[in-house]
């Protein structure tokens, strides 16, 4: 239903329109209110928001098409109708001019009057309909341009040229700079984080909104904890003022992150367009501290330098010296059209490596290292750009999985990893306290306290996990996995193994239910 406002110095005319649309037309209009001069109609338009006003041209003070300015300038959008004692050219004019959709002459005729509303009524429904269109129209025209921003500046980090592609990208995204610098930003969760995934999320909005908001530049989407930033420039010369800026912007809203390590960036250097994959990759240098990658001497008897360092760090609690010497690693690899074999399968050892060793450190959750053990991605990804960005990550789920891993005392953690490296020798409370150099009741309080279970209960349990693995495997004998798990007397194993299963040995290898026993 329409609401109407009725302006007017003559209160009759007010009362004779009021009664028409009360009587004729009730079932699409209302009386909202009235005016008796242009100022009070300018007031009771803003406080009433009608969708219809009918105008006296001719009232004290400010006229009727003033008055209809005024209201325009304020920005309502209502319809308005004339009403006037005469017909003049000049009038109609203006009238025209202002967009007034129709007019009536006193005294008002009800059929005119209905014909006159109509006429506002369907402008507003035909008025509404193009706002419609137009705001959808601009909701898939913002759609498809982050799109199209998600898919160049993912394109920049594997190392796409563009071809003649490129023209059509920087106009779609309003980039007419003939240069650019690419940033990225890492996002790091708090140590021991819940919901690290959720929290580098947040970050990355956050940080997203910025760049949209209070920069020129362009934030791409969260990849393996990372993203991509491009700053447009005017000219090379440009980019030492542009970076200043930028990062004046960054420490102004981002200030608690950056202080507190949760947000890290990187620059690159200023570069044209058809060359930015290169900024991206001294982007990521300048992020982790990387000295610009160089050919290993001659003679070197420590080929395999970085990837102890990597598994160092990582068992160290480092995660950004691993990633460093990761990137050093990557080095060269990553613009190479095609990767050797010798290169793919370094990064599926370590990875390897690095998923078993902290599984038996108790570093990490054993089910996580068991589902890493899919090395896919790394074999799949066929040229350079796209193998680093499958590193990277691959390397943002290891240490997410850390992060997710139980966190014991210094004293447990080496008892874990104690048992986890010796389970298949004679084992004890007392010989894994002696090695750690503190008594057996300590060792016995600890590991109730922290893991809620005894120490007895935890080898057993161990033993019996790795077990399980064993069995499994075709051919596998009872008696080698019994000495195996620690047990030299496999009746003891064989016992024990029910015990803590429900099941022997036999029947788990066999796979079918247990038989009664016969003892009820």
């Amino acid at each position: 239903m329409k609401r109407i406002l009725v302006a007017d110095d003559e209160r009759p005319v007010i009362e004779s329109i009021s009664l028409i649309v009360k009587r004729e037309l009730s079932g699409q209009f209302e009386i909202a209110g009235h005016a008796m001069s242009g100022k009070d109609a300018i007031e009771r338009a803003a406080a009433l928001s009608p969708d219809i006003i009918l105008m006296d041209v001719r009232m004290p003070g400010i006229s009727g098409l003033d008055a209809i300015r005024e209201i325009r300038k304020r920005g309502s959008a209502a319809a308005f109708i004339l009403v006037t004692a005469y017909e003049r050219f000049d009038i109609a004019r203006d009238a025209v001019e202002l967009g007034v959709i129709d007019y009536l002459l006193k005294p008002v005729a009800k059929e005119r009057l209905a014909q006159a509303l109509k006429r506002a009524s369907d402008a507003l429904e035909r008025r509404g309909e193009l706002e419609r269109g137009e705001i959808e129209h601009r909701e898939r025209e913002e759609t498809m341009r982050a799109f199209v921003e998600a898919a160049f500046l993912h394109g920049i980090m594997l190392g796409e040229r563009f071809g003649s592609d490129l023209p059509k990208y920087r106009a779609v995204l309003g980039l007419p700079e003939p240069f650019a610098m690419v940033a990225v930003a890492a996002f790091l969760p708090s140590h021991g984080s819940p919901r690290p995934d959720d929290e580098m999320a947040s970050l990355h909005g956050r940080f997203r909104a910025t760049v949209r908001y209070k920069t020129q530049a362009l934030a791409g989407p969260l990849v393996a904890g990372h993203a991509l930033v491009l700053v447009p420039l005017r000219d090379v010369e440009a980019g030492a003022g542009s970076l200043e800026d930028f990062r004046s912007v960054l420490a102004q809203a981002h200030a608690e992150d950056l202080e507190k390590g949760h947000l890290r960036i990187g620059f690159g250097g200023a570069r044209p367009f058809e060359d930015l994959s290169a900024s991206w990759t001294e982007a990521m240098g300048d992020l982790l501290g990387c000295d610009p990658p160089r050919s290993r001497a001659a003679g070197d008897d420590r080929p395999f330098e970085l990837d102890e360092a990597f598994l160092e760090a990582l068992l160290e609690g480092s995660p950004e010296r691993a990633r460093l010497s990761l990137e050093r690693l990557l080095g060269p690899m990553r613009d190479q059209p095609a990767l050797r074999s010798a290169e793919r399968c370094r990064f599926i050892a370590l990875f390897g490596a690095a998923g078993r060793t902290l599984a038996r450190k108790g570093l990490l959750d054993e089910a996580e290292a068991m589902a890493m053990l899919d090395m896919e991605d790394l074999r799949s990804a066929e040229a350079g750009p796209a193998f680093a960005l499958a590193v990277h990550a691959r390397f943002s789920r290891l240490a997410a999985g850390i992060g997710r891993a139980p966190r014991w005392s210094p004293l447990v953690s080496r008892a874990v990893a104690f048992v986890r490296e010796n389970y298949g020798k004679p084992m004890s409370l007392e010989s894994t306290a002696w090695s750690l150099g503190i008594s057996p009741n300590r060792l016995s309080r600890l590991f109730g306290e922290e893991m809620g279970k005894g120490f007895s209960d935890y080898l057993i349990e161990y033993r019996i996990d790795r077990a399980k693995e064993l069995l499994v495997v075709p051919g596998a004998s009872i008696k080698h996995v019994s000495f195996s798990c620690g047990y030299p007397d496999p009746n003891y194993f064989s016992r024990l193994f029910k015990k803590v299963t429900g099941l022997t040995p036999t029947t788990f290898i066999s796979g079918s239910p247990e038989a009664p026993d016969g003892n009820g």
